[in-house]
């Protein structure tokens, strides 16, 4: 199955305005020292794919009422990856 062009407008706007949320909030200075990891930036860049991926997969059951399908799931992985750059261009600051 493919994804509803309706859910998949909602997952890429889910997208937009949460990166935007970052940008504006930006990271917590103890990020490295609390999670003791090297690379702040990838830290916060896988952070963010889960966090995505994990919304967007619950906004799928509620909007649908069941589990994705493999093939579906890995659609709304391509919603996210379609902003690798941005994505990564912002959490790369933090490196």
């Amino acid at each position: 199955m493919t994804l509803d062009p309706e859910f998949k407008e909602q997952t890429n706007k889910l997208i937009r305005d949460t990166l935007n949320l970052y940008k504006n909030a930006g990271a917590s200075p103890r990020i490295s020292e609390v999670w003791q990891c090297e690379n702040t930036g990838d830290f916060l860049c896988g952070f963010f794919v889960g966090e995505i991926v994990g919304s967007a997969l619950s906004a799928f059951q509620i909007f649908h009422k069941r589990e994705p399908s493999p093939e579906e799931h890995m659609e709304i992985v391509e919603l996210v990856e379609n902003c690798t750059k941005e994505i990564k261009d912002f959490f790369s600051k933090f490196n």
